[in-house]
Parts: C-alpha cells; sequence; structure tokens
C-alpha cells in the first residue's frame, strides 16, 4: 500500500514537472513572438503566426514526441526569420551606404563650386594687381569696374549652385520622411487587421466546435485625445505597451490581440466569473502610466480604458454573440 502510494506520488510530481515545462516553453515562445524584432511587417506576421502555431501544438501534445516535433520546427523557423532578417539588414545597409554617397556628391559639389570661385577671385586679383601698376587712370577704372563685375556674377552664381543643391536635398530628406511615416502607417495598420482577423477566426473556430469562450473586451476611450496631444511615433509605441501589458496580465492560454483602432480583445476558456475579475484588474492595471522616451525627454502617456465581457454558450448563435460583442464595445465607447 505504501509503494503504491509512493508511486503515484512521484507520478503525479512528474507529471507537474511535465505541465510545468510545456508552460514554461509556451511562456518562451510567446516571448519570442512578442519581442520580434520587425525590419519587414509581412515576414514577422508569418514569423508570429507559425510561433502562435507552435504554441497551439505544444499546450494539446502532452507527449515527449511533441514537444520534440515542436523544438525541431521552432528551431527551422527561427533560422528562416533570422536569415530573412539578416537580407533585410543587408539591403539597409546598401541603402544607408548609397545615402552617404548621395552626400558625398554632394558635399563634393559644393567644394567644386567653392574652388572654382576661389579660382576665379585669384585671376581678377592678379588683373587688379597688374592694373595697379599702370598711370592710366581710364584703364584702372576699368579693371575694376570689370573685376568686380566678375566677382559678383561668381559669388551669385556659386550662391544659386547652392540653393539648388540644398533644396533638392532637403526635398529628397522630405520624401524619405513620408515614406518611412507611411510605411509606420502601413504596418500598424497591417497588424492591426491581421490580429483582429486571427481573434475572429479563433471565435469562429470555438463556435464551430461548440466549446465555451468568454470575449474580454477593452475600448481606449481617450486615444482620439491623446493623439491629439503627442506625435503618432510616440502613441504607437505606447499602444504596443499597452497591448503587451494587457496580454502579460491574463493566462498564457489567452488569444490577445488588436480588435479595432481603439479595442483590444482577449479570447478566454474560463469560467464567466473569473473574465469579469480579470477585467477589473485589467482595468487598474492599464489605467497606470506608459513612460517613453522622445527627444531625449520622457512622456507620460496614461490611457483611460474600460472593459466589458461577453459570453459564448455550447450551441449559441455565433452571429448573435458577435452582434452583441458589437454593442459591448458601443457601449464602452460611449
Amino acid at each position: 500500500m505504501i509503494s503504491l502510494r509512493k508511486t503515484a506520488t512521484e507520478l503525479e510530481r512528474l507529471e507537474e514537472l511535465h505541465r510545468t515545462a510545456v508552460h514554461c516553453y509556451a511562456q518562451a515562445l510567446r516571448s519570442t513572438e512578442q519581442n520580434a524584432i520587425e525590419l519587414d511587417s509581412a515576414q514577422a506576421a508569418h514569423f508570429r503566426r507559425q510561433l502562435q502555431t507552435l504554441q497551439d501544438h505544444l499546450r494539446g501534445d502532452d507527449g515527449r514526441s511533441g514537444m520534440e516535433s515542436v523544438q525541431s520546427s521552432f528551431e527551422s523557423e527561427l533560422k528562416d526569420y533570422r536569415d530573412k532578417t539578416a537580407e533585410q539588414v543587408q539591403r539597409l545597409r546598401q541603402e544607408v551606404q548609397a545615402a552617404s554617397a548621395a552626400l558625398e556628391a554632394f558635399a563634393g559639389s559644393v567644394n567644386e563650386s567653392e574652388e572654382r570661385l576661389e579660382s576665379g577671385l585669384k585671376r581678377e586679383l592678379q588683373s587688379l594687381n597688374q592694373a595697379a601698376a599702370s598711370d592710366d587712370i581710364q584703364e584702372l577704372r576699368g579693371s575694376i569696374r570689370a573685376a568686380t563685375t566678375k566677382i559678383a556674377d561668381s559669388i551669385a552664381q556659386m550662391r544659386s549652385s547652392n540653393q539648388l543643391a540644398i533644396a533638392q536635398l532637403k526635398d529628397e530628406i522630405r520624401l524619405l520622411h513620408q515614406e518611412v511615416q507611411a510605411a509606420r502607417r502601413s504596418q500598424t495598420a497591417d497588424l492591426s487587421s491581421e490580429s483582429s482577423q486571427r481573434i475572429a477566426s479563433r471565435m469562429e473556430e470555438f463556435g464551430k466546435k461548440n466549446i465555451p469562450f468568454s470575449v474580454l473586451l477593452v475600448v481606449v476611450r481617450n486615444l482620439e485625445g491623446l493623439q491629439n496631444c503627442y506625435s503618432a511615433n510616440l502613441i504607437d509605441s505606447a499602444l504596443r505597451g499597452f497591448q503587451s501589458r494587457f496580454e502579460n496580465n491574463l493566462p498564457s492560454s489567452a488569444l490577445v490581440g488588436r480588435w479595432a483602432k481603439d479595442q483590444f480583445a482577449a479570447i478566454l476558456n474560463t469560467a464567466p466569473g473569473n473574465a469579469i475579475e480579470m477585467a477589473s484588474n485589467l482595468v487598474r492595471k492599464l489605467s497606470e502610466p506608459f513612460f517613453e522616451q522622445e527627444k531625449g525627454g520622457t512622456q507620460s502617456i496614461v490611457f483611460n480604458p474600460r472593459a466589458g465581457v461577453v459570453d459564448f454558450s455550447p450551441g449559441s448563435d455565433l452571429a448573435k454573440f458577435q452582434g452583441k460583442l458589437k454593442q459591448l464595445a458601443g457601449a464602452l465607447s460611449a
């Protein structure tokens, strides 16, 4: 009897160790997904989708072979993403080198213009020195007038040439800034769209399988006001921190993402009462300030979140559930 009890206790201990190992490995995959360096939004999105699939597979397979399969796939995905990111870095280096060459060409153009001006001035000074040796006043005056006219023309030409080059350089910088801002806006929109599609797909999957779940929805009520006070880069960075804090305060099994411009959602497979309690705690956590760096200073961003929960029961109409979710979003935004 004692031997059987000891064996059962040992089996329970081993099972608990296995559960802990699976949980920690899933968290490691999740951290890798969250902190993947983004150089190309499409590549990063694909990498995150693959890691999400590996997390789902890991949680659904209790065997050792399953963990080994996940490890092999994870290593393959990581190497593939590393290689693609290295290509992006190399491309960026080439673009920087091209920009450096353009600046060198600009500097060379300015330097060449200065050299031409210096050469012209030296010639005119020599002409003035020769005229100074003459006793003919009319010849001297003519030489002075000619020299001063040529000097003035040379200076005007150099100024015009430099102003044109500077204007072209400023225009290139302005266009480059516009392209970078457009790329950032597009990247944010793509990630938001992909995130909402992933959440919608999971809801549809659970609905078809009659799996009960809850959706915890958080709406940032003061986002528009903050966008009028702070730069777009600062707000985007704070929103990424907002989503990260949102996710870190939920169970690892939760699927979290951006649902709309000012909305974040999490799919939970927990009891409705627990989801409501999580919502209350989340509002308190997400109301705490986010500190962001900009132009050497620290800015404090404080969001005003409101949260609510909608539950899906087996056998319910998924379309009606989605209608309730939309109504909840409207009520939280009001």
